[in-house]
């Protein structure tokens, strides 16, 4: 693994991430920025699996793997680094292990444990950008508010039938509202395990959140806009909503 901090933009980035970097909006200096920035994926199911393909195939830098379950029969329908043969091991030790091999610019750590127990021992890690691929309404509370704390940018996405909601937050640079916001808790369980689901919703929705976060790590500024946006597969509608500003209680 190249020392991130001295990478120049190599002949081997180029060969590797040409097309890429013919994009507008990444270019030579777009994707040398990638190659230094670090993410961390909570969460390896449908939206976890299909995000971790596109973030390595892109070139960033280092990403950190957090998901404590291992994987299911019930998963592969939808849950792309995953065969018969994974089923019983955990997920982010297999996806580590199958994705390492597609560049040597990126750096794949795994963590086999859930956020909250992560947290306890990993307080003080530094990442660019914080995606909850989770299902668990309370992980995304607590990811969200750890990431204003500590003005960390931040990517939340649910899926639930032919549905999805996107909702991105830039804490690194505005004092603005948490997922609890606009999420408040509720006693209602929307965990997948409980839901219908397909799984190209699942691509659809995670593809269009990484569209957003790779154009934002490319940044010289990683300026990744505050938005939240609701998702319908079946009538092909997306809608992006206005938010007033409000002060975040939490």
């Amino acid at each position: 693994m190249e020392d991130l901090a001295q990478l120049e933009l190599s002949d081997n980035l180029i060969e590797q991430f040409g097309r890429q970097i013919l994009v507008p909006g990444i270019d030579e200096q777009g994707q040398l920025n990638l190659s230094k920035r670090k993410v961390a994926i909570i969460g390896l199911g449908a939206l976890g699996t299909v995000a971790s393909q596109y973030l390595i195939r892109s070139g960033v830098g280092e990403v950190h793997f957090i998901d404590p379950d291992k994987v299911e029969e019930s998963n592969l329908h939808r849950q792309i680094n995953y065969t018969l043969e994974d089923v019983g091991a955990f997920k982010a030790a297999i996806s580590k292990n199958k994705l390492q091999r597609i560049n040597d610019i990126t750096k794949i750590v795994s963590h086999q444990t859930n956020y909250q127990d992560y947290l306890k021992e990993n307080e003080n890690e530094n990442f660019d950008l914080i995606f909850d691929c989770t299902d668990n309404h309370a992980n995304k509370i607590l990811s969200s508010q750890h990431s204003k704390k500590n003005k960390v940018a931040y990517v939340s996405i649910s899926i639930n039938s032919t549905e999805g909601i996107y909702f991105s937050q830039n804490y690194q640079k505005e004092a603005t509202f948490c997922f609890a916001c606009l999420f408040p808790q509720t006693d209602i369980n929307h965990r997948c395990l409980n839901s219908a689901m397909i799984g190209p919703v699942a691509g659809f929705v995670t593809s269009l959140a990484c569209t957003k976060i790779i154009f934002a790590l490319a940044s010289d500024s990683n300026n990744l806009k505050n938005e939240i946006s609701l998702i319908d597969l079946l009538t092909s509608d997306i809608n992006k909503l206005q938010l007033d500003k409000i002060n975040c209680p939490h």
